[in-house]
């Protein structure tokens, strides 16, 4: 299996729980979460895709990466700047087990 591929994967599904906790937080409204569950694949896989180009897993890549991606579902118009914020901050609060999730599916 070639590096990269492993990354995407890796990072795919370690994103995928991080965007899972923002779909499910008790602080979101339940219109916030159905509006950003019609996205959640091509978030989740948005941010993976441009984890894996980045070849560098800090916290300044990621907080960057998600914000470009879900910026541009606001921009889009497909969640509001509501939702964008609340799914930012949730998604940037995640980053340590994101991190973990991806150091995990290494060993």
């Amino acid at each position: 299996m070639k590096a990269k591929d492993f990354l995407v994967g890796a990072a795919v599904g370690a994103v995928a729980g991080a965007i899972a906790g923002v779909l499910f937080a008790p602080k979101s409204g339940k219109e916030t979460r159905e509006d950003i569950a019609k996205f959640y694949h091509e978030m989740k896989d948005r941010i993976a895709e441009d984890l894996a180009k980045a070849g560098d897993f800090s916290r300044e890549t990621y907080k960057k990466v998600v914000k470009n991606v879900v910026s541009g579902y606001e921009k889009a118009k497909k969640i509001s700047a509501d939702e964008a914020v609340e799914a930012i901050d949730k998604l940037e609060a995640g980053f340590d087990t994101v991190k973990k999730k991806i150091a995990e599916s290494k060993k």
